[in-house]
Parts: structure tokens; C-alpha cells; sequence
């Protein structure tokens, strides 16, 4: 599945196609959060710095470019991602890269005789920085090869003041008034994925240098990777940050304000997706069996959700979980196309992703043979095995109960042989239980009660194996089964051949 979570790296004609369906791959929740957003940013006092906490693969970057791409429409937003510049020295320079651009931009908008104090933002950026900005306005060269010096004497009948810094800033503040709303945005993604170094650079400069009236700083951010940046960066150790906790929180002093973007809700994309219209040919609607659409939507919505899926990434799964039952002849097995369909997503990812290590899928796949498999669990345990040879070694038993004995050391192989044998040990049992033992009292108060307490557990293993049978389609060809789904998963074209 290609990736267009930034749709910044689109092509510029896939850019604008893009902007006329902007959220057409994003939850409405998602949707109304930024229009809420939008409507804050436009009104609030400036200079105003805002986080927006969200985990890794939560879409912080699918959502802060189509947010910028929106909010340029009203106030002019600068979008770049800190972690694909963090090879420069200085975050200071992209900041001002950024500005000579938006300059570029807004050349034809804004008016010739603002033009002198155009000159004077980008040349006072530029010796406050002592960068090299590229870019053309109007005549005015600045490229890669072009040095500072020579910079300043293109800006003819320019000076510049004492307080390069202060003065960079007021000429900030005085071109922000020119354009739309009297604001600028910048949108720094990706900050908690730099080097520990960079990221507090940026955040410095974010505090020192943009404190200007009219701007804007959006932060889209992993709270708990980016104090793990700080205490990187500071040698904070995990013993001090546990004593420190919030109170002295290196964060608080670069953000007016945090507030978390939504989390999706995966069981209504689930719902409003995976309908009998769309899945009507090999899924029930009604009932909890494992074929049925109810056990569809519950579990592509668990598996997404601990995979921390996008909104897309959800649907694009659960297009492939309908192309899926609609080609397949059998009776679907509802959690092992889940499990299966998500896997190979999850995992796809988080080969992409190998550095970050809190991502992470936490359940093993039921139909291997491992201790969180409840196929297994019931197989493996014998109720009544431990308390039948505990009253064998502790009492003087007849030599029927050897038999109920023999019959608790088996361990079923398929499910036919399962029932087979908690039926055969409840009517052995029973049997014994129907014995007065020649009247023997000391049978009756002590070994009759542990005999007829081990009917509930057999009844209960039998109840249990049956319902997983109804709510997964378990069988004896689980482990083969799985097997044909993770190939059809990676081969869907198979599918079309059946």
C-alpha cells in the first residue's frame, strides 16, 4: 500500500488533485477536530504555541499536511518535517528557508511598494542567521554559491541596526501584517523522531526567536519520545525522571498548550464499513458464530486498534477482508482473517519503523501451538487428571476407578476424540457415584464429594470447546487453515483463479 500519509511529497499535480478531496482518507472525528482547530487558531492571541500529543502511528503527519493545506487557504501555513532536515546544524535555518519561500509565494500577492520591506526580512533574516537562503524575488539572487556579504550588497541602500536578532523579528512581525488574518503558522512535524540534540535546538528556537506577535507554532508531537529526547539530551536518568516527575516537566516551558488529536474509533470505521450490502455472500449478519459480519467488524476493529492503524489503513484492510469473502468458497473464519489481514500490515510497518520500539502487536496468532492459544488450553488441560490420581494415591479405591484413571492421562488429538473423552469420564463418574461400595461410610464422606465435583469442570472443558468452535470455526485443520489464509493474504490474485 503506497504511503501518502505526507502528501507533501506528492507531485505537485497529485498535490492539487489531492487538496480538492483532502479528507477523503480520514475519520470525521478526525475531520471535526480540525475544523474546530481552525476555528481557534484564527481567533487566539498570538504568539500562541500549540502540541498536539498523539502516539506513533496515530497520524499526527497524515493529519498536520492536510491541516496545513486547509488552514493556507485562511492564514498562510508553513509545513516541514524537523526529522528530514535534522542532518543541518542549525533549525534556526529552516525556519528562515521557510520564510524566503513563503516570500516567493506571495511575490505576486503582495504589493510593489512593499517590496524595501521585503528586502529588509530576508537580509536580516539571513545576517541573523548567516545562512545562505535560496531563492528569487523579484532580481533579488540568493542561492547556494551567493555568501552573506554579497547578500547585503544586492540590498542596495540597506542597513541594518545594532540588534540583528531584534530587528529579524520586528521585520517578521511587520510582513506577517501583509498577509491574510495578520497570522503565520508554522507546522514542525516529526520533532520527536530527531536526534535528542536537534529537537531541543528546534524547540529553543521556537522559544527565543518566535515570540512574535502574529505567529503561530504547531507542534504535532509524542509527549513520552519527546522527553525522552530531553532527558537524552540533558542526561536525565530514568531514577531522576521518576522523582521529578511533572513538576519539572522540560515542556511546559515551550508550549502554551497541549491537547491530544483524537483517537480513532475503529469499531464505528468497522461498522460503517463492513455491511451486509458489502459482505452479504459468505457472512451471516446475526448471531455471534465465527462466519458471522458482527465478528468481522469486532475483530478487524481490536486488531487495527492495537496496531494503532490509521483511519486508510483500517479501510484499506477491510477492502481486503471483503475482495477476500467474496472470492473465497468456505465459510470465512472471521478472527483469522483479522489476525491475518493486520499482521502482515503491522509487520510491514514496523519494518519500516524497526527504531521504534513501543510499537508493537501484543497477541499471538490463536491457531499456533503456543500458551496463549485457548484451542490448546483446552486440549492440554484434563480437569479431573490431578484430583483423580490424588483420591487413587490417598484412598483404597476399587479397580473400576483405575479406568477413569487411564482415561484422564489421554490427551485428545482432534476434537471428536475431546468429546469422546470428557463424555467417557463423566459416565465413569456417574457410574461410580451410583455405587454404595457395600455401604462403605467412609467412601461416601470422603471420596463421593471430589467425584462430583469434577462433573462441572468436564462439562465446562466440553462448553468451552464447543464455543470456541462456534465463535472461531476452530477444527482439527486450524494449523493448515492458517497457513492458506497468510498465502491468500500475500497472493490475493490466487483467489480470482478458485
Amino acid at each position: 500500500m503506497k504511503d501518502v500519509a505526507n502528501i507533501f511529497k506528492l507531485s505537485p499535480k497529485d498535490l492539487q488533485k489531492k487538496s480538492k478531496s483532502l479528507w477523503e482518507d480520514t475519520a470525521p472525528e478526525i475531520v471535526s477536530f480540525a475544523n474546530d482547530l481552525q476555528e481557534f487558531l484564527q481567533d487566539v492571541d498570538t504568539p500562541y504555541v500549540i502540541g498536539l500529543d498523539g502516539g506513533y502511528g496515530t497520524g499526527k503527519t497524515h493529519f498536520s499536511t492536510r491541516f496545513a493545506v486547509q488552514m493556507h487557504k485562511k492564514i498562510r501555513t508553513l509545513y516541514f518535517s524537523a526529522w528530514e532536515n535534522d542532518y543541518k546544524n542549525d533549525p534556526l535555518s529552516i525556519f528562515v528557508e521557510q520564510i524566503a519561500l513563503l516570500v516567493k509565494q506571495e511575490q505576486k500577492v503582495i504589493k510593489p511598494k512593499t517590496f524595501q520591506s521585503i528586502r529588509h526580512l530576508l537580509s536580516s533574516w539571513a545576517r541573523a542567521t548567516e545562512l545562505n537562503v535560496g531563492v528569487q524575488v523579484k532580481g533579488v539572487a540568493v542561492g547556494a554559491t551567493t555568501n552573506l556579504d554579497k547578500f547585503i550588497d544586492n540590498l542596495k541602500n540597506l542597513e541594518l541596526p545594532v540588534d540583528v536578532l531584534q530587528n529579524a523579528k520586528w521585520q517578521l512581525a511587520e510582513y506577517i501584517k501583509l498577509l491574510p488574518h495578520d497570522k503565520l503558522i508554522f507546522i514542525v512535524d516529526d520533532l520527536d523522531r530527531c536526534r535528542p540534540d536537534f529537537a531541543i535546538k528546534t524547540l529553543e528556537a521556537v522559544k527565543h526567536f518566535f515570540d512574535i506577535e502574529g505567529l503561530i507554532v504547531v507542534m504535532p508531537i509524542n509527549q513520552n519520545r519527546l522527553r525522552i529526547c530531553v532527558d537524552a539530551f540533558y542526561q536525565i536518568s530514568s531514577e531522576a525522571r521518576q522523582k521529578l516527575g511533572n513538576k519539572e516537566d522540560y515542556l511546559q516551558k515551550f508550549f502554551n498548550e497541549i491537547i491530544d488529536i483524537p483517537n480513532l474509533n475503529y469499531e464505528k470505521i468497522c461498522s460503517d464499513n463492513i455491511t451486509p450490502k458489502e459482505f452479504a455472500k459468505n457472512l451471516v449478519y446475526d448471531g455471534n458464530g465465527f462466519n458471522s459480519i458482527i465478528e468481522l467488524q469486532k475483530w478487524i476493529a481490536e486488531y487495527a486498534k492495537k496496531c494503532n492503524f490509521s483511519y486508510r489503513e483500517t479501510v484499506e484492510i477491510i477492502k481486503k477482508a471483503k475482495f477476500f469473502c467474496n472470492n473465497y468458497n468456505e465459510p470465512i473464519r472471521c478472527r483469522l482473517l483479522a489476525y491475518t489481514l493486520c499482521n502482515r500490515l503491522h509487520k510491514q510497518k514496523a519494518t519500516r519503523w524497526a527504531e521504534q520500539a513501543d510499537i508493537q502487536y501484543g497477541e499471538n496468532n490463536i491457531y499456533t501451538n503456543d500458551q496463549q492459544n485457548p484451542r490448546m488450553r483446552i486440549f492440554s488441560n484434563h480437569p479431573a487428571h490431578y484430583e483423580l490420581y490424588q483420591i487413587k494415591h490417598s484412598f483404597t479405591v476399587p479397580t473400576e476407578f483405575d479406568k477413569l484413571v487411564v482415561l484422564s492421562d489421554k490427551i485428545a488429538k482432534t476434537y471428536a476424540d475431546l468429546y469422546k473423552n470428557i463424555d467417557d469420564c463423566i459416565k465413569e463418574i456417574s457410574t461410580l457415584l451410583e455405587r454404595d461400595f457395600f455401604n462403605n461410610p467412609f467412601y461416601y464422606r470422603q471420596v463421593k464429594p471430589r467425584l462430583e465435583n469434577l462433573l462441572q469442570p468436564l462439562r465446562q472443558q466440553k462448553e468451552d470447546a464447543e464455543n470456541l468452535q462456534k465463535e472461531h470455526g476452530s477444527d482439527d485443520k486450524d494449523a493448515e487453515r492458517a497457513k492458506i489464509y497468510t498465502n491468500l493474504a500475500q497472493n490475493p490474485h490466487m483467489l480470482q483463479q478458485k
